[in-house]
């Protein structure tokens, strides 16, 4: 028996107006020319997609094309331009972390208010109420109002409410970035326990969780869908683009603070020798720097992030017990290490410091790992299975 479609999509585009100044927008209404004042920003360019029960897609592309809009046209936020969409069943949507919620408003009273919206009363909404404050891990901070959460504590709360209201189609668009590791998880297993009876839209740039959650993928670029398919394929396909623009892209703008004290230290060069790598390869990143004073405790750092910004590992000459020869104050090094990180966008940092004092701190850009067999969680470690009597 075919399975019943929950979203269709068809030619779906979304144009903005941008004005150089807001007074040009009464300008252009009253000009006797007709003249435009205006330029138009195309967001989305003819999309269309279609979703069935206990689909999850996929949607996938860098920052500022066209991902975030189609989602909210998706779940009736803004309209599009023009196109159509027709949606089968309940939908609950996280569009950003306080999706939904009122921040004047107490945890509990939010509970209350979008559980009564969706049509639950009597015991059915105190039970469903006892499930979103266990899921959400809030039963101290429950009466407290939202305004005083924090950005992990409002995502732990919209994702219990969005997921309480048994929703045929769930619409997140990057929420699990804020949450720590545990708490992803946890939203990961809540999903897959719900994909038979609920269809899912998933915006993400971990393409390890696109890999192992989504059955089909969309790649997203410049408001266009340039592919609608095989997760394997949209994932390599999305890689191969990033590679080609030099590095991964990160989504967020800052892993720490940024600092350089051009009086101590210069002529810094740092970089991978690769933008892209397979599971087992050796991976090389080459630094030198000239210092202009005298070093008590010369420490090299490297922290490595997901491209949601979660830390996945941390290099440190220090831990390894790795001391410089830096003849005339130059420093030149190198590090070694196999690639064991699953397939993936990665953003790195490095770090110099002489004891507890920084040096230079700066984003190092990134690299990928490019997709391969099944995989779980950050790493892929080498196995030896055996039996015994």
């Amino acid at each position: 028996m075919s399975r019943v479609t929950v979203v269709r999509a068809e030619n779906i585009g979304k144009v903005y107006r941008l004005y150089a100044k807001p007074f040009d927008r009464v300008l252009e209404v009253f000009s006797p020319t007709g003249k435009p004042k205006h330029k138009e920003f195309h967001a989305l360019k003819g999309v269309s997609l279609e979703l069935k029960r206990g689909e999850t897609l996929g949607i996938i592309g860098r920052n500022g094309h066209g991902k975030s809009t189609l989602l909210k046209i998706i779940a009736g936020v803004i309209q599009p331009t023009y196109g159509t969409v027709h949606k089968r069943g309940r939908v609950a949507a996280i569009l950003e972390v306080t999706s939904g919620l009122k921040p004047e408003l107490t945890g509990m009273e939010n509970i209350i208010l979008n559980l009564k919206i969706n049509g639950f009363t009597g015991d059915i909404l105190k039970a469903k109420s006892d499930e979103v404050i266990a899921f959400a891990e809030l039963k101290e901070h429950i009466n407290q109002p939202v305004k005083t959460y924090s950005s992990g504590m409002k995502s732990r709360l919209g994702f219990g409410i969005a997921t309480s209201v048994d929703p045929d189609i769930l619409i997140l668009d990057e929420v699990l970035a804020v949450g720590d590791f545990v708490f992803r998880q946890k939203c990961l297993s809540k999903i897959n326990s719900m994909r038979e009876r609920m269809s899912v839209i998933f915006v993400s740039h971990s393409m390890n969780d696109v890999k192992m959650f989504c059955d089909k993928v969309m790649v997203i670029r410049n408001g266009e869908a340039v592919f609608n398919g095989n997760t394997d394929e949209g994932i390599e396909l999305y890689l191969s683009s990033q590679e080609q623009k030099g590095t991964a892209e990160p989504v967020r703008p800052f892993y720490g603070d940024i600092f350089h004290n051009e009086g101590k230290i210069s002529d810094v060069t740092h970089f991978w020798d690769k933008e892209q790598y397979r599971l087992g390869e050796d991976m090389i990143f080459e630094f030198s720097f000239r210092l202009h004073f005298e070093p008590k405790n010369l420490i090299i750092g490297i922290p490595l992030y997901t491209a949601e910004g979660t830390l996945v590992t941390a290099f440190n000459t220090d831990t390894s017990k790795f001391h410089f020869d830096n003849a005339n104050n130059v420093v030149k090094g190198r590090l070694r290490v196999p690639c064991v990180f699953n397939p993936a966008d990665y953003i790195s940092v490095i770090a110099v410091v002489d004891g507890r004092e920084f040096l230079y701190r700066q984003l190092n850009g990134g690299f990928c790992v490019l997709p391969q067999e099944r995989v779980f969680g950050f790493v892929t470690v080498g196995q030896k299975w055996e039996t015994y009597e």
